[in-house]
């Protein structure tokens, strides 16, 4: 069962690595802040796996005991990149804001957009049905940030397809729109494990 989740949390960072190279690049190409940012939490997914992928290393040698403590530490890791990335996500929104560049719209980014999210909806749930066998606090939490970064990315394709009837502008205010949603997530959990860490 250990080895189920290690192997998930393996397939997890190497999905959320391909995911953000490809929106690196229609974030790049399309002058998207949005696209960008969001290809920015999926490298910061990327993390949150490598995190896990030691964290399940390490949960081997402890032992049973100190295998929640340990889980817990993680999912506090995690949540830390997460919030780190929706902060990250706020201040870039808020300088488009004031510095609004060009953004290119394209049927191409949009179809491999959409794509992506069928990606994540199917990566959420492989966690989720990961946890159901071997519960885990950090394949729980994999997961439902799997399910979050999905309305990040339609808000990318929304911000995408507005900019060209509305204006560009409209680019940061998704940004900071998502970035204070990420935050907020990421901080209740940041919470919860630190309460759990200080009691135990």
């Amino acid at each position: 069962m250990k080895n189920v989740r290690l192997y998930a949390v393996l397939g997890g960072l190497i999905i959320n690595f391909a995911l953000f190279l490809t929106k690196l690049y229609i974030g790049i190409s399309s002058g998207s802040l949005t696209i960008y940012c969001d290809a920015v939490n999926n490298l910061g997914d990327t993390f949150a796996c490598g995190i896990s992928v030691f964290g399940f290393i390490m949960i081997k040698r402890l032992g049973e005991k100190q295998s929640d403590r340990a889980q817990s530490l993680c999912t506090f890791v995690i949540s830390l990149l997460i919030a780190a990335t929706g902060i990250y996500f706020v201040y870039n929104g808020l300088e488009r804001l004031m510095y609004p560049i060009p953004v290119r719209s394209s049927s191409r980014y949009l179809t491999v957009l959409c794509i992506t999210i069928g990606i994540k909806i199917c990566l959420g749930f492989m966690f989720r049905a990961v946890n159901r066998k071997a519960p885990s606090p950090v394949i729980k939490a994999l997961a439902l940030d799997s399910f979050l970064d999905c309305f990040i990315t339609l808000a990318a394709i929304m911000s995408l397809v507005l900019i060209s009837k509305v204006n560009y502008a409209v680019d940061g205010i998704f940004a900071i729109i998502t970035g204070s949603a990420v935050s907020v997530s990421a901080i209740k959990n940041i919470i919860s494990e630190t309460k759990y860490l200080i009691n135990n």
